[in-house]
């Protein structure tokens, strides 16, 4: 294994203890906090990429879109439901006032790390949405889909990459509690299934990136009237 490969897959493992130490030296504004997960995530990212284009890597590049066409056709019209699901969601938190405090009361049952890096201005929501989505979407389907799940698949079985890979995504949200590592585990091994399913990194790039569309939408509008 090359040095700089080690290095990335300590980087990996010990990011977690490094986010629950910058979790309790928090900037007071949102925006701010925004700009540093970004960075974190960004900064992994970088490394690993950096890491592949000096062919230090022992996983070959990810398949970008998938190989067989109606794959795709079929990640399209799941994401066009999605959506269709998230405007129902936002329609009926504007005409039901119960519906709206049920998803309040589920945000609050999230715990204070949750509700802190939800947005509740439109301002906070556009940063979350261009700069937190994008970046949690991209960066951490890159690190754990394409090389913490190949990485494994190359040295065991494509099962035990899954699990391992997704139990790994589930602890780096350990900083929102360990009813959130669990949580987030399972949304990673959902992950990973499409992605071996599709064998395209860019469509759970997008499927990450809407889920995290979908959680701020979805705060914006149910605090918008208790703001």
């Amino acid at each position: 294994m090359h040095t700089l490969e080690l290095a990335l897959l300590f980087l990996i493992v010990l990011f977690p203890i490094a986010d629950l130490f910058l979790e309790k030296h928090k900037f007071n504004s949102k925006s701010a906090e925004y700009v540093k997960s970004a960075a974190m995530l960004w900064a992994v990212t970088g490394f690993l990429l950096y890491c592949f284009f000096e062919g230090s890597l022992s996983v070959a590049s990810p398949q970008v879109l998938p190989t067989v066409s109606w794959k795709g056709w079929s990640a399209i019209a799941l994401f066009v439901v999605f959506i269709a699901y998230l405007v129902f969601v936002i329609i009926s938190m504007r005409k039901n006032p119960d519906v709206r405090k049920q998803v309040l009361d589920a945000f609050n049952k999230g715990g204070d790390s949750l509700n802190d890096i939800l947005p509740s201005s439109w301002k906070e929501y556009m940063l979350f949405t261009a700069l937190v989505s994008v970046s949690a979407g991209l960066c951490e389907e890159l690190i754990f889909r394409w090389y913490v799940f190949n990485f494994i698949d190359v040295h065991a079985h494509w099962a035990v990459a899954l699990v391992v890979s997704s139990l790994l995504f589930g602890i780096w949200h350990l900083y929102l509690g360990w009813q959130h590592v669990i949580k987030s585990a399972v949304v990673g091994a959902l992950l990973c299934g499409l992605y071996i399913y599709t064998e395209s990194i860019l469509i759970v790039i997008v499927a990450h990136i809407l889920m995290d569309i979908y959680s701020g939408t979805v705060a914006i509008f149910a605090r918008q009237k208790h703001t």
